[in-house]
């Protein structure tokens, strides 16, 4: 059989990339995967190199964070190959989600062995998202996100940032349309998910997938933080229609505008701002999954053979 071309693009400033790259080659190789490695400085470089390299290849791996897969997301999706993750970053919520393993020499394996499989796309204004678009709490505690903070406490770093952002994010007005539908909204974090997983491990609903063609939107009405505190189990979980403080909706594409422009948060990544329009683009990205993850949600109907 034709061995397996890969482009290797691994984020060097996420929390174990430089540790980590020679040793994803190295796995990768010792699969018979015939491995083109991507040199780029910056994150931001990232979609020029899928652009210049993905005819050459069969499957693009990307190591790093979320933030790296948000960076890459357009362009893989231009390329129209199979994604391959491997989670180098802090939080990883993509492969949470898709039940992609931690562990490097698995992660590697999966490329290999995985199944391609189709999930969506969230778009907000121009930008692409591939877990979660925030406003409100969530920016400000991305503001105080520290790369020392994230690279020794790793998750928990977030909930530091999270507490120290509360003491001063504002509550705020929001107006939202879905369809023929208008939605008055006074919040402290408003969510819009195209995944379930968020934050370091937060839920944006209790059945939120990135399989499942929609977005779910949940705002976060002002309270104390002690309060909050006591709806951590909840937000982990994923909140549902029964939580006090929360206000669900789902749909396929919501308007979003403020009282004044408040910037938006894609998976750590603050890229625009309100007036916004949030849309789903449905199985718009191919990634290698574990066929666990296909035992497990029943979604065969979206697998594809698994070589790439």
């Amino acid at each position: 059989m034709t061995p397996l071309r890969a482009l290797l693009l691994i984020n060097r400033q996420s929390r174990q990339g430089e540790a980590n790259a020679q040793a994803a080659r190295d796995a990768l190789q010792a699969l018979d995967v015939e491995v083109l490695l991507g040199d780029f400085e910056k994150p931001e470089d990232v979609s020029a190199e899928i652009d210049e390299y993905a005819d050459d290849v069969d499957v693009i791996v990307l190591g790093g964070g979320d933030g790296t897969l948000n960076l890459a997301a357009e362009a893989v999706m231009r390329s129209e190959k199979p994604m391959g993750v491997l989670p180098l970053g802090t939080a990883n919520d993509f492969a949470r989600t898709l039940l992609i393993p931690n562990e490097l020499q698995a992660a590697c394996r999966n490329v290999v062995e995985g199944v391609t499989h189709r999930v969506d796309l969230g778009q907000c204004n121009d930008v692409y998202f591939v877990n979660v678009a925030s406003i409100g709490l969530a920016v400000r505690a991305c503001e105080y996100r520290s790369d020392v903070a994230k690279k020794w406490l790793g998750p928990l770093g977030y909930a530091s940032n999270v507490f120290s952002a509360y003491r001063d994010t504002e509550p705020f007005e929001a107006e939202v349309r879905c369809g023929e539908e208008r939605h008055r909204l006074h919040s402290i974090q408003l969510a819009i998910g195209n995944g379930r997983y968020f934050g370091g491990g937060l839920a944006v609903t209790s059945d939120a997938a990135l399989d499942d063609g929609r977005l779910d939107l949940y705002s976060l009405k002002p309270a104390s933080l002690g309060k909050l505190i006591g709806m951590l189990p909840s937000l982990v979980r994923g909140p549902d229609k029964s939580v006090q403080g929360v206000q669900l909706l789902e749909g396929t594409e919501f308007h979003v505008s403020t009282g004044k422009p408040m910037p938006i948060n894609t998976d750590g990544e603050i890229l625009t701002e309100t007036p916004a329009t949030f849309r789903v683009l449905p199985g718009a990205l191919a990634v290698k999954v574990p066929e666990e993850y296909i035992k497990r949600y029943g979604r065969a109907a979206n697998r594809q053979p698994s070589a790439a």
